[in-house]
């Protein structure tokens, strides 16, 4: 049986980068806003880890500027289903040579956190294309 983490990261995004996102999305009929935008880590193990392993699991994914606590409605952006990502492939790798052997693999993903004005269901595809790379 295996088990599946979920780990908040560090900002994603810098804020200059939310700034050319948001003027791109005014564009938009919305007054939504990306507040914004951190990394998320999904870790597939075989079994509980114990607490050392916990601990190196969670020194390795603490890298970046730290994220406040996002609010607003969020969309979470991951990889296509059925891919493993290069950044995945790497630190997965990175992850068993730190004596992680119960992990079987690492990915990460971006929760993108909108405020402001109503985030339409109607308007979900042109966000997307604002926020997530078709390719991955």
């Amino acid at each position: 049986m295996s088990l599946i983490l979920k780990l908040r990261g560090s900002r994603a995004v810098s804020a200059f980068r939310l700034d050319k996102l948001n003027s791109r999305l005014a564009a938009i009929r919305t007054s939504a806003r990306i507040a914004a935008a951190e990394y998320w880590h999904f870790v597939e193990t075989e079994r509980p880890l114990d607490k050392r392993e916990t601990e190196v699991l969670e020194r390795l994914l603490q890298y970046g500027e730290p994220a406040p606590a996002g609010e607003g409605r969020m969309l979470l952006s991951v990889p296509r289903l059925g891919t493993i990502s290069p950044w995945s492939s790497k630190a997965t790798d990175i992850a068993r040579r730190c004596g992680l052997a119960a992990v079987r693999r690492v990915e990460r993903g971006i929760a993108w956190f909108f405020s402001g004005g109503r985030l339409l269901d109607s308007d979900l595809h042109l966000f997307f294309a604002l926020i997530h790379d078709r390719m991955t």
